[in-house]
């Protein structure tokens, strides 16, 4: 089929379709057909809470050379400050039992080590700063939002039908599950202008693929109704029979990603109590009070907006530190876990890899999800970057001297991999050629078409050199 029949079957199928959300897919396959580059980025940022260990990130083989006890009996390892840049390919290096869920993505794997952020507040959460690079903010408040966060300055730059779709478990970072929308102080689209996040899976569900799919907000209710469902479901079956060869193949995946929503209704209304008598009463994972449940729906909500195209720019705050991983036989809450207590039937450091592995298996399923979806010369993941961080930096406490990050995925062509994976770790803070979390961010942005030299506020301990500009080790 030539190129401008291509081009004229996907407008005709367009005019056909009748659920707007097919119209960024089509719209998609149509740049595509045109001769443009399939290569839209997208970036998804996981925030957890109570610090990511930098120890467990550590290739098995590194683990000795890398890292030495902690300061406390009880607490997790703590990683050695390096002396100079360290570069390494996981090709030959076994992954740490944390981040196995990702062997099959390793080569779109990143372990960014060795950064600061001190220009932030340390503690329970940095709040804004995370994201941001500035101080604000107390243990109990997130304070004032003094410029956009990264993921704002994204969703700017990579405009959508939502611009930023936010997705959490509670409002503030001792707060419990909520089922409005809430404002847990991490993101901002500009001074004194924070993001909204939804703490309800099902009202999440309903504002991203209801008010869209019907363009009615009187008939937002009826979405998770298999009816509607259903409805989708044969939209898009009515296209695959308009189009053919590889575009008909995206639509597959396209379709998984409705299906899956369709088909974890009607089996959480019938066997899922069934399959998991022993775990916690299930009735519908959108609706449950068991938080893994919130969680994983959550994760999969931003895999079919991003898969569907209805935003670019999805940030997920995992947990706050007064969840309790039920649905992981964990008895404690996260708080005070951060504190080495006693955890029935496990130790506290064992307990938090239990929940950090938890967290990127939700990663890995979204991963999988991406790398199935054709688009361009590549796959959706090779234009969509995962970062995987905590708003506490390193520990429960953090100082924000150390603050590690796992990348997973691509840049359209701009993020530098190594087969099998890499491990990147800048020398320790305050040493020659030490980093900062503002130069990962300029990296992103630069990535996205919007390079800048300074992000949000200088750590004034550093030289200003050490904390401009983007990662030049981290992009092509």
């Amino acid at each position: 089929m030539s190129q401008r029949n291509r081009r004229a079957m996907l407008k005709t199928a367009a005019a056909a379709t009748v659920s707007p959300l097919l119209l960024p897919f089509l719209q998609r396959v149509e740049a595509e057909a045109a001769g443009i580059s399939g290569g839209t980025q997208r970036f998804l940022f996981v925030v957890k809470c109570s610090g990511l260990t930098p120890a467990e990130l550590v290739p098995t083989e590194l683990a000795d050379d890398l890292t030495q006890p902690g300061n406390e009996n009880g607490w997790p390892d703590e990683l050695k400050p390096a002396e100079s840049l360290l570069d390494a390919s996981l090709a030959e290096h076994e992954l740490p039992d944390s981040l196995k869920p990702l062997t099959e993505h390793r080569d779109y794997l990143t372990i960014l080590q060795g950064l600061s952020g001190k220009m932030c507040r340390g503690g329970h959460s940095a709040w804004y700063g995370a994201l941001g690079c500035y101080h604000t903010g107390s243990e109990g408040n997130p304070g004032r939002a003094a410029s956009a966060t990264v993921d704002g300055m994204l969703a700017k730059a990579l405009p959508s039908i939502f611009p930023h779709v936010g997705l959490t478990l509670g409002g503030k970072v001792l707060s419990g599950v909520k089922d409005s929308v809430v404002y847990p102080g991490i993101s901002a689209i500009d001074v004194d202008r924070p993001l909204p996040f939804q703490a309800s899976p099902l009202m999440a569900y309903k504002n991203l693929f209801g008010i869209a799919a019907t363009g009615a907000d009187g008939k937002a209710d009826k979405q998770l109704s298999a009816m509607l469902l259903d409805h989708m479901v044969g939209d898009i079956q009515n296209l695959q029979r308009q189009i053919g060869g590889m575009d008909q193949q995206k639509l597959d995946h396209y379709l998984q990603a409705f299906e899956s929503l369709r088909d974890r209704r009607r089996q959480l209304l019938g066997l899922e109590a069934t399959i998991r008598r022993h775990a916690p009463q299930v009735d519908d994972k959108y609706q449950s009070n068991v938080e893994t449940d919130r969680i994983e729906a959550h994760f999969d909500i931003a895999s079919a907006a991003l898969i569907a195209g209805l935003s670019n720019v999805v940030t997920i705050r995992a947990d706050t530190l007064d969840i309790t991983y039920r649905g992981l036989g964990i008895e404690k809450h996260v708080h005070g876990i951060g504190h080495a207590e006693t955890v029935p039937g496990m130790s506290a450091v064992e307990a938090r890899n239990r929940i950090r592995r938890f967290q990127v298996d939700q990663i890995a399923r979204i991963a999988a999800k991406l790398k199935a979806v054709p688009e361009g010369n590549g796959t959706m993941l090779d234009n969509t970057l995962i970062v995987y961080l905590s708003d506490a930096a390193d520990k429960h406490h953090g100082s924000c001297t150390e603050w590690p990050f796992v990348l997973l995925g691509g840049i359209a062509g701009k993020l530098k991999r190594t087969a099998g994976g890499r491990y990147l770790q800048y020398p320790g803070y305050g040493k020659p050629g030490h980093q900062t979390i503002a130069c990962l961010y300029n990296s992103l942005l630069e990535a996205a078409g919007q390079p800048r030299d300074v992000f949000g506020r200088f750590d004034l301990s550093l030289d200003e050199n050490q904390q401009k500009g983007p990662l030049t080790e981290l992009l092509i």
